[in-house]
């Protein structure tokens, strides 16, 4: 199976400061990664590397030609337009992906639906819970449909029901040969749902556990 994104001997710093690497890492599709580490270890470096957000110093990053238009992130911080009900925060991250309003509609419904959101469709973000935020910000990443999804503890903060319904709809997708990379802290989370388990410490990949 060839993977859907391959790093090689990747480095990445700001400034004087090493953030990433030397790091080598290839993801297959179908498989959730899991990557633990302490604060400041890389890992959200790691992902916007993935996510094409930021460019190594050295080394090289390649992903399929096709990859480019199927790569979702989403960051650990909430980016949600709180006055905006929760259908219309849908609405407008699948205008940024390039949807028809009828493929829209759908895709709304069906998040909705699998993250028990549907009674909050019409009312603005700012009344959801905490849980229910994580969930809609999980759902705005999924407007399209992702080949690679990248995830930066989308469950923090978020209570168990809600935890359990976003981990169910990652499986969802690995179910569908989507490649994923999880950041969690959160106790017995990546060995609940990821193939693998890799860690980092001080920007390098230190072991790796399979579940």
């Amino acid at each position: 199976m060839e993977p859907v994104c391959s790093l090689w001997n990747v480095v990445k710093s700001y400034g004087n400061t090493p953030a990433l690497g030397p790091v080598s890492l290839d993801l297959f599709p179908g498989e959730l990664v899991g990557l633990r580490g302490p604060n400041g270890a890389g890992k959200s470096t790691l992902l916007k590397v993935l996510a094409g957000l930021l460019s190594p110093d050295s080394g090289t990053y390649a992903r399929q030609k096709e990859l480019a238009s199927f790569v979702s992130y989403l960051p650990q911080d909430v980016a949600l337009y709180e006055s905006m009900t929760v259908r219309d925060n849908l609405k407008f991250w699948g205008t940024v992906y390039g949807l028809p309003a009828g493929a829209i509609r759908a895709r709304s419904r069906w998040l909705l639906e699998k993250l028990e959101l549907s009674e909050k469709a019409n009312s603005p973000a700012r009344t959801c819970s905490g849980g229910m935020l994580r969930r809609l910000h999980l759902a705005s990443a999924l407007m399209t449909t992702p080949k690679l999804l990248l995830l930066d503890e989308p469950t923090v903060g978020a209570d168990p029901h809600s935890a359990e319904l976003i981990l169910a709809l990652l499986e969802h997708f690995r179910a569908q040969n989507c490649a994923m990379v999880l950041v969690s802290h959160r106790a017995g989370e990546l060995e609940q749902v990821c193939t693998r388990i890799l860690t980092l410490e001080s920007g390098r990949l230190a072991g790796e556990a399979r579940s």
